[in-house]
């Protein structure tokens, strides 16, 4: 069935003008006649004596009945339908013009119909009730045709959504998200996970032991800074043969201490193993170690890195998802299946349907307060905004025709009355 055009659709605006101009000369012409019957019954009597009694006695009076009753009935509903939206032949009868002048209050009325008739949170609770979304959206995605399509929709799409500035404004909002979330995020845990998982690793011992060899490294090189550090506080009356031998023995002394922390069955790298494995527990049990750890974690993350790594993961992403989006076998394409698939079957049993019912309705209704006031307000400020002289312009084009049988109907009626009146005078009087 073809689609009708709305009253008041711009496309139609020139049609609608014309129809109203073209019902307006049909409405004059039946006042015409009724004007020209009433002036026949008054001029051919008088300018033809002898016509007075054809066709039969009383007819010319009963025809300037009708022509009267008439012209007066089409003159009325004209004045009427005419003062609705403008003055009368230009005259500013009072009470005439009512529809520019009145244009705000309208306006109003308009709106406050529209909350109260057609917004009213009970009257749409039934709409969306009889809506019955689950079914439509299951009915939708059982058909595979339509899952396709939504899958291409989706997948055309891609383009768009990671266009170049979309991609800047993703990058940017993904990492100051990720930034308050570490400034947010409670780090002990991860850094006692990280600290355990790095133990446990095969490099944990090779980590221990080149440490340990660039320590021995060290405190052999620092050999005669610690000669002179001896010397410089022994005393006066040593002997600098034994402040040297004291100085080398200690140098040796840390050295083989270093080396010995090589090894996990000496005593001093049993020492050091179980207290590096103590310090995950004592983190997760809150000592300030882990906060210091945290801190060190998160002064190390700023927004640049973030960035980097946003741009540099969100590209990676960009160029595999576009690829794949390409491909009528790709993994997109299948994965988006897969979950339309997967929804249409959950939606198969009744209680996902009510669930789905039940959400729909009240995310509806609660917008609806909200959707109420800004349609009020919307609607009364779009009429309010309109020229006074174009709005009823408008008003009645979109009412058309049907002012304009009020004038006919009135003529008429109008006539049908004279000529009745007419008789019953003549039957009775």
């Amino acid at each position: 069935m073809p689609q009708q055009p709305l009253p008041f659709d711009p496309a139609t605006a020139g049609d609608r003008a014309a129809a109203l101009r073209r019902w307006r000369r049909v409405a004059g012409f039946y006042l015409a006649v009724v004007a020209g019957l009433w002036l026949a019954a008054r001029l051919v009597p008088r300018l033809l004596p002898d016509a007075i009694g054809w066709p039969w006695p009383g007819f010319w009076s009963l025809l300037r009945a009708v022509g009267e009753a008439g012209l007066v009935g089409g003159l009325a509903d004209w004045f009427a339908v005419t003062a609705l939206f403008r003055h009368p032949l230009g005259v500013p009868v009072p009470h005439t013009a009512l529809v520019p002048q009145n244009r705000d209050r309208i306006a109003d009325g308009i709106a406050t119909y529209i909350d109260s008739e057609f917004l009213a949170p009970d009257r749409l609770r039934g709409q969306v009730q009889r809506l019955n979304a689950a079914d439509q959206v299951a009915g939708l995605l059982a058909d595979p045709a339509n899952r396709a399509q939504m899958a291409d929709l989706a997948l055309a799409s891609l383009p768009r959504l990671l266009s170049r500035g979309r991609e800047a404004a993703l990058r940017e909002a993904l990492a100051r998200a990720a930034m308050e979330g570490l400034r947010a995020m409670d780090l002990r845990p991860m850094v006692a996970r990280l600290l355990r998982d790095a133990m446990d690793s095969p490099l944990f011992e090779a980590l221990i032991q080149e440490m340990s060899d660039h320590g021995v490294v060290l405190i052999h090189g620092s050999r005669p800074h610690i000669r002179d550090a001896v010397a410089n506080r022994s005393k006066w009356w040593m002997p600098r043969t034994l402040d040297r031998s004291l100085a080398d023995q200690v140098t040796d002394a840390l050295a083989g201490h270093l080396f010995d922390l090589r090894s996990p069955h000496s005593e001093a790298g049993r020492g050091l193993r179980l207290w590096l494995r103590e310090i995950p527990d004592r983190i997760q049990e809150g000592d300030p170690l882990g906060e210091r750890l945290a801190s060190v974690l998160r002064n190390a993350v700023d927004i640049k890195t973030l960035r980097l790594l946003a741009h540099h993961l969100i590209g990676h992403l960009k160029t595999a998802a576009l690829e794949d989006a390409a491909n009528p076998d790709g993994v997109l394409r299948d994965a988006l299946d897969a979950m339309l698939v997967s929804l249409a079957r959950e939606l198969e049993q009744p209680s996902t349907r009510a669930r789905l019912d039940a959400a729909v309705e009240g995310a509806f209704l609660a917008a609806i307060p909200g959707w109420r006031q800004a349609i009020r307000s919307f609607v009364t400020d779009t009429l309010k905004a309109q020229d006074a002289a174009d709005f009823s312009r408008r008003l009645e084009e979109g009412v058309g025709k049907d002012l304009q049988f009020i004038r006919i109907n009135g003529t008429v009626l109008g006539a049908l009355i004279g000529a009745a009146l007419y008789l019953l005078d003549l039957t009775f009087g």
